[in-house]
């Protein structure tokens, strides 16, 4: 009997060290793997795959405020000829050129430039060049590959950021005369109107 209950005790011990030592093998490989929440059938992504989809969705972010900075000059740039073309016209036959006047055709011409300026070529990245970073991250790829890590992938997303970095300044200058060309209309606007207005 004795021997019987030593040898459930064993079969025991035994267990537990076994489950013991897949939680340590599961905890070390958890850093390499991705991890699966059984209760939901969804995959949490490495740390690697975030870092380089956030550096890569920055990107195209900041590309797609580029496009609306232009969607927005382009309506600008015609709202400016609007006011010109119909209060401008009647400003001018009305009473001919006065200061508001004056006022008014500045603040069209300088908006005129700022759309110009917007509208042309700016050198601006939004896109890596495949045959380049296939070259750089080639070696630490492969020497990832047996240790199942992916700071290669991680490298890549800092391309995507310091691509956006190396854009950032000449966007915010985009913004600043985006603004600066609809504060213009509104000015031309508002001169226009009070030129009307003056007896």
């Amino acid at each position: 009997m004795r021997e019987q209950t030593a040898h459930a005790k064993t079969i025991s011990e035994a267990i537990q060290r076994s489950g013991v030592d897949q939680l340590r093998v599961h905890h070390e490989d958890a850093s390499r793997r991705p991890v699966r929440v059984a209760s939901y059938g969804w995959i949490v992504p490495r740390l690697e795959e975030i870092t380089y989809d956030a550096g890569r969705h920055a990107l195209a972010d900041q590309e797609t405020l580029v496009s609306g900075v232009r969607q927005r000059t382009g309506t600008l740039l015609a709202a400016n000829a609007l006011v010109a073309s119909f209060l401008g016209a009647a400003t001018i036959r009305a009473q001919g050129l006065e200061t508001l006047g004056w006022i008014a055709l500045v603040a069209l011409v300088l908006g005129l430039i700022g759309s110009a300026v917007l509208l042309a070529p700016w050198q601006l990245k939004f896109a890596v060049n495949a045959r380049e970073i296939y070259d750089e991250l080639y070696e630490q790829a492969s020497a990832e590959a047996e240790a199942d890590t992916l700071g290669w992938l991680a490298a890549a997303g800092y391309g995507y950021q310091a691509l956006r970095e190396e854009n950032a300044r000449k966007v915010r200058l985009m913004s600043w005369l985006s603004g600066a060309v609809g504060i213009l209309m509104i000015a031309q606007t508002i001169s226009w109107l009070a030129a009307l207005g003056v007896e």
